[in-house]
């Protein structure tokens, strides 16, 4: 679903309904009630999480280097402000291989080519190797590729046993999940018993949907915000989604189990909510 469907389907409810209740759906083009930010929210979301975890571990994003998997808009979001906040991106990925560009992909030639790769709708990264003059790997995925942090942004259980493993032998210390469940639950533990800090999917990708939620707030109010005012509720909204997961895994003597830390945070909240209206 993109953004034509989204519009067809705005458009039938309209016609359905004769009423303009543009809050019902998000993901709008712009014209008419979209938010800016929107395609790009779940990748920029990702490194605002991370951000959060490097400053709880006396670290900073600055430097380092990152493996992406898919090349859609979570790993364009993601490779777009991993460049803004001085890391590099060297990967992407799709059904026929992975690319691993050594130079990074950070100028805006190359984070724009992200784009009309995601129109073609091919799936071929190949183009991007082909374009820029990297290496292609047909019918590889990018774990192999050493790297300082890993974040699959293409679909879900593509991390097994076999990708936590290289990611663990290349010595990395961090793993985001861009996209929903990439990893299976053997997998994640498998990280965090060799000292891999894990922030969740559940967590670490809310930007999507946050920024939805703000999209419907810009249509509550009749009003669109711009770029920068999104762009800096959504990374408030991430501090908040990471401050409370490592709080819970604080108060329950879990340590720094992010991964804990959000079940046990996203479950309190639904339960004080329903506690609170009586539906217990």
């Amino acid at each position: 679903v993109g953004g034509r469907e989204i519009g067809y389907m705005f458009g039938q409810y309209r016609r359905i309904r004769d009423a303009y209740d543009n809050g019902v759906l998000t993901g709008k083009a712009l014209v008419y009630g979209g938010s800016l930010i929107r395609p790009e929210a779940t990748g920029f979301g990702v490194l605002y999480y991370a951000q959060q975890v490097f400053v709880h571990q006396n670290d900073d994003i600055k430097g380092k280097t990152f493996v992406l998997s898919g090349y859609g808009n979570v790993a364009w979001g993601a490779a777009t402000k991993i460049a803004e906040l001085g890391g590099k991106a060297v990967t992407l990925s799709g059904h026929n291989g992975y690319v691993y560009d050594p130079d990074g992909i950070t100028t805006k030639e190359k984070l724009d080519y992200l784009l009309e790769m995601r129109a073609s709708r091919n799936a071929n990264v190949k183009m991007y190797a082909d374009k820029f003059g990297c290496e292609f790997f047909e019918g590889k995925k990018p774990y192999e590729v050493k790297a300082d942090v890993y974040i699959p942004c293409a679909t879900q259980n593509e991390v097994g046993m076999a990708e936590a493993k290289m990611i663990v032998d290349a010595g990395a210390k961090y793993y985001f999940e861009g996209a929903n469940m990439p990893a299976t639950n053997e997998a994640v533990k498998y990280l965090q018993d060799n000292g891999v800090v894990v922030g969740p999917a559940k967590a670490a990708n809310a930007g999507g949907v946050a920024v939805s939620a703000l999209e419907m707030a810009q249509n509550a109010q009749h009003y669109a915000w711009t770029a920068e005012e999104v762009d800096a509720r959504l990374k408030n909204i991430m501090k908040s989604i990471h401050d409370s997961s490592a709080a819970a895994a604080e108060e329950y003597g879990l340590g720094y189990d992010l991964v804990r830390g959000a079940n046990i945070a996203g479950f309190l909240k639904v339960a004080q909510a329903m506690m609170l209206q009586g539906l217990f």
